[in-house]
């Protein structure tokens, strides 16, 4: 996100934060790591979501642009349908309402990630987010930001990723939406997940294609990037 505060946090209040086990957020205490855990301190796409509602009031805000990649676009629909009218506009990159045999496949993702462990798995599958000819700055922050994650969180993490489904709520959002992909993003979020939100989000804009990106356009393109989210935020009546 530090591409995007740099160019446009002189415009709009900019506000990003580490869910919860991420970053320098607290983890969460081992019980609450297990996959079925329910607490509320376990991790859910739920918990993110009241998360980001509570950073939000911390900050004095009562509704905000949200923008997500992959699982933060996820966790935008979330908070959508917990209180929409926190909600001022969406912009999702790279993500999707539901991913196809997600549910399926999770037990597989989050084998291979154990078998791996952290480390071995930020090497081998962080350089597939970014596009082909990525930065080496930008694959090893990748990398080191990946390996830094706790696995028991990861996994979490990552069954809240790819178990959910908000087609049912597509049609019924009504705040201004921005679908952004990257157009070397064809394993992880193809774009016909991408399509799918533009064409069933009533509110939704054009899909935006960013060239000379993968899974992260906003790191591997952040120029493009940037002018389509702020050109976006700057229409009428969508304020700041």
């Amino acid at each position: 996100m530090a591409y995007q505060f740099d160019a446009l946090a002189s415009s709009f209040r900019c506000i990003a934060f580490d869910y919860r086990g991420y970053g320098d957020s607290e983890i969460p205490p081992p019980d609450c790591l297990r996959l079925e855990a329910c607490e509320d301190k376990s991790i859910s796409r739920a918990a993110f979501a009241r998360d980001a509602f509570a950073v939000m009031q911390a900050c004095g805000v009562d509704a905000a642009h949200l923008c997500g990649c992959s699982l933060g676009g996820v966790i935008a629909l979330e908070c959508y349908k917990q209180a929409r009218a926190c909600v001022r506009t969406l912009t999702l990159v790279d993500s999707f309402a539901y991913y196809p045999h997600g549910l399926e496949t999770i037990g597989e993702r989050i084998g291979t990630l154990v078998s791996l462990g952290m480390e071995a798995f930020a090497q081998s599958r962080g350089p597939g987010v970014l596009g082909p000819h990525a930065a080496l700055p930008n694959l090893e922050r990748v990398r080191e930001q990946m390996s830094s994650i706790p696995l028991a969180v990861y996994a979490a993490a990552t069954q809240a990723t790819w178990t959910g489904d908000y087609r049912e709520l597509l049609p019924r959002i009504a705040a201004p939406t921005l679908v952004v992909w990257g157009e070397h993003d064809t394993i992880i979020a193809p774009r016909e997940l991408s399509e799918e939100l533009t064409a069933k989000i009533p509110t939704a804009a054009p899909l935006v294609i960013v060239p000379a990106a993968g899974h992260l356009p906003n790191v591997d393109n952040p120029e493009f990037f940037n002018a389509a989210l702020s050109s976006f935020l700057r229409r009428p009546a969508r304020g700041a």
